[in-house]
């Protein structure tokens, strides 16, 4: 089995692309290549749109470019990852395809550490866009203890809780789903997205000591799906979840 990355620059092969940070205004896009397809491109190419850093011709490039690249994956399940900017003052984009490595992070859960390093609160409205800007997120992710099945827990300079380093977070309070709010920063994740047209769950701004008051806490991303949470580290633990294994199970019988 092939195990290098697939690599494309503008859907040209090549074996080699420029590091995040030579792209300038860049955005970027991590999905599930399954079964040669790409189950949520919809979302994604409307969060594309969203972030106002390509126009349509463009946008119609990357779509018809990166379907086929995706139906010409050489794993079942693989990562897509896809950015957009600018380099050297010229708009273009690149994608790798990678397979994707199941780990038991799903079956037995993961932790969260609460990270002191925080997400600004932005003075426009936030699109919720995933950008190349990853100073914040790899502070946090240095200040992660040793240890597997980990992710950190992300606050707004304001105390709020906001996300994780990978994901949105989905919390059970009386038989009701809570999500936390994200008008004012992080990412607007295409899996919570489409959870909302497949369950009710309701946005509200929360402290740490509010989330930690859950009878569940699971994550979701677009690449993993969902991800019981089974502690907090330093503040509560729970077991995994019967209402998070429903939607584990709605995940595998509606997208992959």
């Amino acid at each position: 089995m092939y195990q290098l990355p697939q690599m494309y620059f503008r859907g040209l092969a090549v074996d080699q692309l420029p590091d995040d940070a030579d792209y300038s205004g860049g955005i970027l896009e991590t999905m599930r290549c399954h079964n040669k397809g790409l189950p949520l491109w919809s979302f994604h190419r409307a969060r594309l749109e969203r972030s106002g850093v390509l126009d349509e011709a463009c946008l119609g490039e990357i779509e018809q470019s990166t379907l086929k690249l995706t139906a010409g994956c050489r794993w079942p399940e693989a990562i897509a990852r896809l950015r957009v900017g600018s380099v050297r003052g010229q708009q273009c984009w690149d994608l790798v395809l990678r397979p994707l490595i199941e780990t038991a992070e799903g079956q037995v859960g993961t932790s969260l550490f609460p990270c002191s390093t925080s997400l600004p609160i932005g003075s426009n409205s936030n699109q919720g866009c995933k950008t190349l800007l990853r100073n914040r997120y790899n502070a946090a992710k240095a200040e992660l203890p040793v240890g597997q099945f980990l992710d950190g827990l992300m606050l707004d300079s304001a105390g709020r809780v906001i996300e994780t380093l990978r994901c949105n977070i989905l919390a059970r309070f009386g038989g009701k789903w809570m999500t936390p709010s994200l008008h004012r920063c992080g990412v607007h994740g295409v899996m919570r997205q489409w959870l909302s047209s497949h369950i009710h769950w309701q946005e509200e701004d929360m402290e740490l000591s509010e989330l930690c008051e859950a009878d569940e806490l699971a994550l979701c991303n677009s690449v993993r799906g969902v991800l019981p949470v089974v502690e907090v580290i330093g503040y509560k633990n729970w077991p995994v979840g019967v209402e998070t294994r429903k939607l584990q199970k709605l995940i595998l019988d509606k997208l992959w």
